[in-house]
C-alpha cells in the first residue's frame, strides 16, 4: 500500500503546532476535515497515532515515529520539487536556435526581441547556417528549434510553416538583362552563368526547383552580403532573397530582373518530435507563426 500523504501531512502539523485545530488552520482546511484524515489513516493501518482527550490531542509513540518519517519524506519531496523547478527554469532559459541566412538576418532578431520582452530571463543562442545544416543540428540535438527556407521539408521532424518568401534575380545596371523590356525565360536563366548560394542552402534549392534544371554557376557565395557584392561588382546576375536586396535596389547598385520563374518558398520552423519543447521554445514558435502575415518585404 502507498502511504497516506494527506493523513501524514496532518500528523506532522499536529506534532509541530500542538493540536488538530492549529494543524488544520496551518494547512488551510477545517478541523473536521483534519480529524477525518487522521482517522482514515489510523483505520487503514490499524494504528492509534493520536490520543484525543478533553485537554487536547497528543501523538502516541507510534504517531511520533510516523510523524518523523513523514517529515523526512516531505523534506525529500520539497527537494525534488525544487530540483525539478530549477531544471525547468534552466530548460526554459536556455534556447538554442539555428536559422538559415535570410531568416536569421531579417526575421529571427525581431522574434527573439519579442521573446525577451515576454521572458526576460531567456538566454537564446542563435546559430546561423544554411538550411541543410539547420536540419542536421535539430536532428543531432544541438539546436532546439530550426528555421529554414527551403521547399525540401524533413519528414522525420515536426514542421510548421511560419511564412513565405520569394527570390529575386538581380543584375548590375550595365548588364543586358537590366535593360530588358520582357521577362527572362527559363532557357535563358539556365544558360546564363549566375552568382548563387552554395549547395545545401534554401535559396539554391528553391531556385533549382523553380528552374527545373541545374543552373550555370559563375560564382558560389556562402553569405548574402558576398553574393550581392559579387553582383554589384559586375561578376554576373545573382539569385537572392527579395528582402535581402531591397537596399541595393533602392540605391541603384543592382536592378531587379523580371523572369517567368515563380521562385517562392515556404519559411518553416522545425523541431524534434522526440524532445519536449520548453515554454520559451513554444513561445518563439507562436511568435514566428503570428508574425507570418507581415513577413513580406
Amino acid at each position: 500500500m502507498t502511504p497516506d500523504l494527506e493523513g501524514a501531512e496532518v500528523l506532522v502539523a499536529v506534532d509541530e503546532y500542538g493540536s488538530i485545530g492549529a494543524a488544520a488552520r496551518r494547512l488551510g482546511i477545517t478541523q473536521p476535515a483534519a480529524s477525518a484524515r487522521l482517522r482514515a489513516m489510523e483505520a487503514r493501518w490499524g494504528l492509534t497515532l493520536v490520543e484525543r482527550s478533553a485537554r487536547g490531542s497528543q501523538l502516541t509513540d507510534e504517531g511520533r515515529a510516523v510523524a518523523g518519517w513523514g517529515r523526512a519524506a516531505f523534506e525529500r519531496v520539497a527537494a525534488l520539487q525544487a530540483g525539478l523547478e530549477a531544471l525547468r527554469g534552466r530548460h526554459d532559459r536556455d534556447l538554442r536556435v539555428a536559422a538559415s541566412l535570410t531568416v536569421a538576418g531579417y526575421l529571427v532578431p525581431r522574434w527573439l526581441g519579442e521573446l525577451r520582452a515576454r521572458y526576460q530571463a531567456a538566454t537564446p543562442q542563435l546559430m546561423v547556417v544554411n538550411s541543410a545544416a539547420v536540419v542536421d543540428r535539430v536532428r543531432e540535438g544541438t539546436a532546439d528549434l530550426g528555421f529554414i527556407e527551403t521547399p525540401d521539408l524533413p519528414s522525420d521532424l515536426a514542421v510548421r510553416k511560419v511564412g513565405e518568401d520569394a527570390l529575386a534575380v538581380v543584375a548590375h545596371p550595365s548588364h543586358a538583362w537590366a535593360r530588358r523590356d520582357r521577362p527572362v525565360d527559363r532557357d535563358e536563366l539556365a544558360q546564363e552563368p549566375l552568382v548563387l548560394r552554395e549547395p545545401g542552402s534554401g535559396t539554391r534549392r528553391t531556385f533549382e526547383a523553380a528552374l527545373g534544371a541545374s543552373p550555370q554557376v559563375a560564382m558560389e557565395a556562402s553569405s548574402t552580403a558576398s553574393l550581392v557584392g559579387a553582383v554589384i561588382a559586375g561578376i554576373a546576375p545573382g539569385v537572392v532573397a527579395e528582402r535581402a536586396v531591397i537596399a541595393a535596389v533602392q540605391n541603384g547598385d543592382v536592378v531587379p530582373v523580371a523572369t517567368i520563374v515563380d521562385a517562392r518558398r515556404p519559411l518553416s520552423v522545425v523541431w524534434s518530435r522526440e524532445r519536449r519543447l520548453s515554454r520559451t521554445a513554444e513561445a518563439l514558435v507562436a511568435i514566428a507563426t503570428a508574425g507570418s502575415a507581415t513577413m513580406r518585404p
